[in-house]
């Protein structure tokens, strides 16, 4: 069973209309052939039901759907917040807190609007935070692309042709840091996605080594990043979440290729 198939079955909505697709059922095969693998889906599967029975009993707080529509517009402008913006969201997604030692039966409604109140308050946290320093930072794009990098990236065109890919990659205006080093451009390839990170513009191309090995080159924008690596500079090495990670900037974007292989592999590859 690969990653796919994992994160397809994971990905399959719980009202089982999808089990009829072919993939899913070679992907329950595979899932089958896996000791726990069958009972660790099943019990995701009981916490979606159950999140989704939530979610239509749930009532938000009074005016919480304002305030929070107020937030998320204020944290896409450029200008700061108004100063009694935070203190009003808070005001509005705070409710009573349940007793540690209080007997709560999961999901229930009084549980489900606890977590709405934390998750609203650390959304307005991190853009309160996003609002003082107007840009993200270098550091933390490392720590969540090696993270999507871990646990499984997403491909929106799956192409070994690289004429295909950067036709999807020019049609959706990818960002990429080109041109790309010889030997890295005459890997195959397996696909590509373009992912949003704070409203920022992150595009993926996968590429491949012998073995089915697999190369995961993103590239953003550097204007918005803080920190970024210099315009012509060579690439710069690290080991982030124990990937190894190249970083450097062409073309007015930072490119980030996360690997398993060493950085004596990586580096013969971008030499």
């Amino acid at each position: 069973m690969n990653q796919e198939q994992y994160h397809l079955l994971r990905a399959a909505r719980p009202s089982g209309a999808d089990e009829h697709e072919p993939a899913v059922v070679a992907a329950r095969a595979a899932a089958a052939a896996l000791p726990g693998m069958n009972e660790q889906l099943a019990t995701e599967h009981a916490l979606d039901v159950a999140m989704g029975s939530a979610l239509h009993r749930a009532e938000p707080p009074p005016g919480f759907e304002t305030a929070m529509l107020t937030a998320m517009r204020a944290a896409r402008g450029a200008a700061d917040p108004p100063a009694f913006l935070e203190k009003t969201v808070l005001g509005a997604v705070q409710i009573p807190t349940v007793s540690e030692t209080s007997n709560v039966v999961p999901f229930r409604r009084r549980a489900w609007l606890g977590w709405g109140a934390a998750a609203a308050a650390a959304l307005v946290a991190g853009s309160v935070h996003w609002w003082r320093t107007a840009a993200f930072s270098m550091h933390r794009l490392k720590r969540e692309l090696a993270g999507v990098s871990k646990s499984g990236v997403q491909l929106s065109l799956m192409s070994m042709d690289p004429a295909a890919i950067n036709g999807w990659m020019g049609y959706y205006k990818a960002p990429r840091a080109g041109p790309l080093p010889d030997k890295l451009a005459a890997l195959p390839r397996k696909g590509c996605h373009l992912y949003q990170v704070d409203g920022h513009p992150v595009s993926l191309e996968c590429f491949l080594l012998p073995g089915m090995r697999e190369l995961h080159l993103f590239c953003t924008p550097a204007a918005a990043l803080l920190d970024s690596p210099p315009e012509g500079a060579l690439p710069g090495f690290c080991s982030v979440e124990g990937c190894t990670l190249a970083t450097w900037t062409r073309g007015g974007a930072v490119a980030l290729l996360f690997s398993r292989e060493s950085a004596v592999v990586i580096g013969e590859l971008l030499s």
